[in-house]
């Protein structure tokens, strides 16, 4: 039998495995990533893109952090396009299209020369502990490796079963082998878990549709990436197009058909699917009075002939897919190469997790990814760099990285999960911060590079990068609060011939930033910086002039609400002992078993009486140990 010692072992190869293998190899830690298939590292089993209002702010904040799935995904794009750009900046946001051979070559190509990683073919199949505490795995080759730290990041692998109509098989994603064992293993040790559901669509043969009847949409004409240190490219002449279309009103006469054919009303599949990314099932169950639904034609690559249908997942038989897509317009002959299906898939509860993601009840135990039960590629990667951060600094004997809901998405994301919990799917959405205009594009680097860095995954010169770009928009800001202007006629026409507005009394330029029509394009002609700007520095730049009262409140805010966050409540608190608790709150503080006060509020079902009775216990405690 096999025997090998490590410091961290990763379970999985998808997005959260992958930035959870780096940043724990990159951070000194001799680090094993075991992976069913290697051959599918970081697979894109659903839609062929990265980024999208939150999840491209995620992507960012992976960035920023010193993860890879930016770099990935600006290595692997297509197309590129800014979403949300009527709505403000802080919902403003990168989307692009990439190739998932390119993207999954990047990511192998990175881990296999990674120093202090290896990387095994092989399925972990059983949860080693020693006195409670994590201390390694056994794998279905009989292998043995200890570790102080593992993470899961088992994705939609564990006990995953593929539903295609009245037919069902034990299967992950797009083909691949499920890991049946591991969840035993995970039940002996008393962990909680639950199953939920996805789906994905049909992929079709791009020389069988006729894209006439579909509108095409193509790259923005403006240099962009998603890394914070990259370099920013136009794809306008790629050749590479979208095309939007509907279903029709034969796509809904052949839902009334069958309908009752889908495993989701025969009753074959109960788990809860994504509430913001439903099949074509759902959108007829759910919505019967919306005959037809958008379409996306999305080609995966420009080197295969695949084409993916962006909202349009199904589970429904393989005749009835094939009738749908004859359906839609264009595709009266076209062709399936992989049907569509949905995957049902054991996952973790994450109520169990502290916000470390490590499990409360097992030191040395990390989950991420869609084994927490969220959803999409941008989730899972932020939540592996995060698993894997904190690991390694537990392994190094230091105090583990925690985000507030002010500081990334990234943070609201663990805080909903360790919180709230969930049974469905989580995808992060803007509406779900309630700082959002704190948790901007323009300045992931300045909240979170310094974690970055202290880590060890922001490298000096990178570090040097930023402080220099930090100084130059505090320089420029400085400049515009100071520098002041005057009514004039050559000030009028510049205002004309920009389509601002004209002011009529002296002011800064910053003051002047903030009227009608203005931006920095046309603030630097009426006075020239010094130094030319970075078209990030500029956004930055115009963004905390333009908001700069709407960000003093927002920070008042997040200050208040950090002040009862950095209340911490011990593990062993005795809620019982509280006397004027709820029964209802007394229930959820004990199951959740809150690390502050600020996430007891969060937790549904308990009032601010309750945390205020708390406080008052937690300050009697601290006066008697003083």
């Amino acid at each position: 039998m096999f025997h090998d010692r490590y410091e961290v072992i990763i379970i999985g190869g998808g997005h959260a495995g992958c930035e959870a293998a780096l940043a724990c190899s990159r951070m000194g830690c001799r680090t094993l990533m075991l992976n069913m298939n290697v051959d599918n590292t970081a697979l894109m089993p659903c839609n062929p893109s990265i980024g999208g209002p939150a999840k491209g702010h995620l992507v960012r904040e992976v960035s920023a952090l010193g993860g890879e799935q930016a770099r990935a995904a600006d290595a692997s794009t297509l197309m590129v396009r800014w979403l949300n750009t009527s709505k403000g900046a802080a919902v403003r946001a990168l989307r692009a299209q990439c190739d998932p051979g390119l993207y999954g070559t990047y990511y192998r190509k990175l881990l296999t020369a990674q120093k202090n990683l290896d990387v095994h073919q092989d399925e972990a199949t059983e949860l080693l502990t020693q006195n409670g505490k994590i201390s390694g795995v056994l794998t279905r080759h009989g292998s043995t490796y200890e570790a102080q730290a593992v993470v899961i990041c088992g994705g939609v692998y564990l006990g995953g079963r593929v539903f295609i109509g009245e037919k069902s098989f034990a299967s992950g994603p797009m083909g691949q082998t499920n890991a049946a064992k591991l969840p035993d293993s995970l039940a002996n040790l008393g962990i909680r878990t639950g199953l939920m559901r996805t789906d994905t669509t049909p992929r079709l043969n791009i020389n069988t549709i006729d894209f006439s009847r579909a509108t095409p949409q193509v790259s923005e004409n403006e240099p962009l990436c998603f890394d914070l240190f990259g370099e920013r490219k136009t794809y306008t002449n790629t050749g590479y197009a979208c095309y939007f279309s509907r279903t029709t009103e034969k796509t809904y006469e052949i839902l009334s058909r069958n309908i009752q054919r889908s495993p989701l009303v025969t009753g074959d599949v109960q788990a809860h699917g994504p509430r913001y990314c439903p099949s074509i099932e759902d959108k007829f169950l759910r919505f019967p009075d919306h005959i037809t639904h958008p379409i996306v034609f999305e080609p995966v690559s420009m080197n295969t002939n695949e084409v993916y249908v962006q909202n349009f997942s199904t589970s429904l038989p393989y005749d009835v897919q094939a009738e749908m897509i004859h359906s839609l317009p264009g595709c009266e002959n076209a062709k399936i190469i992989k049907p569509g299906y949905g995957i049902e898939y054991v996952y973790l509860l994450p109520d169990q997790l502290k916000h470390t993601l490590e499990n409360k009840n097992i030191p040395g135990l990390f989950c991420a990814g869609q084994v927490n039960g969220t959803s999409g590629y941008e989730e899972a990667a932020a939540q592996g760099l995060l698993a894997g951060i904190n690991a390694a600094l537990l392994v190094k004997g230091r105090e583990g990285l925690t985000l507030g809901r002010d500081e990334g998405y990234l943070g609201v994301l663990v805080d909903d999960l360790t919180t709230k919990s969930t049974d469905e799917p989580y995808r992060m959405l803007t509406s779900r911060c309630e700082h959002r205009l704190l948790l901007r594009w323009d300045n992931v680097a300045h909240r979170l590079s310094r974690y970055g860095h202290d880590a060890g995954l922001i490298d000096e010169k990178q570090w040097a990068f930023l402080e220099r770009r930090f100084e130059n928009e505090q320089q420029e800001i400085s400049r515009l609060k100071t520098t002041r202007i005057t009514p004039s006629q050559e000030l009028e026409a510049l205002c004309t011939e920009h389509g601002a507005e004209v002011i009529s009394e002296p002011m800064t330029l910053a003051d002047f930033l903030k009227h009608r029509g203005v931006n920095y394009e046309l603030v630097s002609r009426i006075s020239p910086p010094e130094n030319t700007l970075h078209p990030e520095e500029i956004a930055h730049v115009e963004t905390e002039l333009r908001y700069t009262g709407y960000l003093e409140r927002e920070n008042r805010n997040a200050e208040r609400m950090k002040s009862l966050d950095n209340a911490k409540i011990p593990a062993d608190f005795d809620y019982d002992a509280v006397t004027g608790l709820r029964t209802e709150s007394l229930q959820k503080l004990k199951h959740f078993r809150p690390e502050s006060l600020g996430q007891a509020l969060r937790i549904s079902g308990v009032t601010p009486v309750d945390v205020q009775l708390v406080s008052v216990i937690l300050a009697r405690n601290e006066r008697r140990h003083k």
